[in-house]
């Protein structure tokens, strides 16, 4: 076992003990989490805005789904009285599971640009969303 170096000790102590370097120290932690406090409600207002519109490939069904994954609004052609009301229904349910993959890549998207895919609060509104939208789909019918 190595003895600590006397003097490395005091210098420690003395950063430790200093009132500066503890005020220093402490309005570095609080800018730090301003600037965060700051970003998450850039992402949290960026999010809210978020909305996805798409029509399936054959242009029976337009769905609209919001932030959350929510569907707000679908619109159904007329072409759909001549198709089997089956094909209609998956059209649907896939299209709308589309919307909601590309309102997850939106929020991968803001995520990034707001707090950063790699912080804590980045990771956690990433997963609730994935997780959420992930029971959506599990409890729709096949």
């Amino acid at each position: 076992m190595t003895t600590p170096d006397p003097a490395a000790l005091r210098q420690t102590l003395g950063r430790v003990l200093d009132p500066a370097a503890a005020r220093e120290r402490l309005e570095e932690r609080k800018a730090k989490f301003e600037r965060m406090a700051e970003q998450t409600q850039q992402m949290a207002e960026q999010m809210k805005q978020l909305s996805v519109i798409l029509t399936d490939p054959n242009g029976i069904v337009t769905v609209a789904v919001d932030s959350t994954g929510g569907l707000s609004a679908i619109e159904l052609s007329a072409r759909i009285q001549r198709m089997h009301p089956e094909f209609v229904s998956r059209t649907i349910m896939e299209t709308i599971a589309e919307a909601k993959l590309r309102i997850v890549e939106q929020t991968q998207e803001v995520i990034a640009a707001t707090v950063g895919a790699d912080s804590e609060t980045g990771k956690a509104v990433a997963a609730s969303l994935r997780e959420r939208l992930a029971a959506d789909m599990e409890d729709r019918p096949q």
